[in-house]
């Protein structure tokens, strides 16, 4: 908000003064609209350079599975969200989403719910817990809302469809691959798993790799194997 009202006032400014030096209204208003785009766009990527900054400090803790920490760092952009749109939506999603990984619902969902429409993992995080709770209406409909921002995403398309196929509604969940596909032609994850649920077959959706495990519905299949010194050689069963 500040940074576009910073940069309406440059533009008026720059209309009066265009306006004293006799300077044909025709010319000084176009002149102040362009002058006050080119400052809001300079500012508002200026606010951006300090958030990625945040976020960089805030991904090296999450490496570490220093969460707290973390969010703590994350919290530092709050201050940026009076000067620009869609601040506060973006750290209340990124903050959820991680809440959301350690299985603290009940402080997830609240920040899911705030984060903004771009944050369409956030979006489909909250209409899993949604889900979950039995809310089946509302969490189509948050679906809905976060494929209107992420409608190029076809890994989106795939939660939303296994979501709908654990509710029962097969034909619904194929209908929205089909949207999907409608987009994202050809691909072929899309079409594995359409292919699977025309056949009554569940779907994979370990195509999509550690993607699709953040919205811990399935756990990864991790492989056992024997530790180098545990193996046991040709000869040694040769004797």
């Amino acid at each position: 908000m500040i940074n576009l009202l910073l940069s309406l006032g440059a533009a008026a400014v720059l209309v009066v003064l265009a306006s004293l030096a006799r300077i044909s209204l025709w010319l000084s208003i176009p002149m102040g609209l362009v002058a006050g785009a080119a400052l809001f766009v300079y500012l508002g990527r200026k606010t951006q350079q300090e958030l990625e900054k945040i976020f960089a400090r805030a991904g090296e803790h999450l490496k570490k599975q220093k969460f707290d920490a973390a969010i703590e760092v994350m919290k530092e952009g709050y201050k940026y969200g009076p000067r620009q749109f869609l601040v506060k939506g973006s750290i209340d999603g990124q903050i959820g989403v991680v809440q959301y990984l350690r299985q603290k619902n009940d402080q997830a969902e609240p920040l899911l719910q705030s984060a903004s429409m771009q944050h369409y993992i956030a979006k489909a995080m909250l209409a899993i817990l949604q889900w979950k709770r039995g809310e089946k209406k509302k969490a189509r409909g948050t679906f809905e809302l976060a494929l209107k921002t992420g409608k190029k995403e076809s890994l989106l398309y795939a939660v939303y469809a296994y979501v709908l196929t654990e509710m029962g509604d097969r034909g619904k969940a194929i209908e929205v691959l089909n949207r999907g596909l409608d987009i994202c032609k050809g691909d072929e994850r899309l079409i594995s798993n359409r292919t699977l649920l025309q056949n009554n077959k569940a779907m994979k959706m370990k195509v999509y790799g550690e993607q699709w495990y953040q919205f811990l519905l399935e756990r990864p299949m991790v492989r056992m194997e024997p530790p180098p010194y545990a193996k046991v050689s040709r000869r040694a069963v040769r004797g």
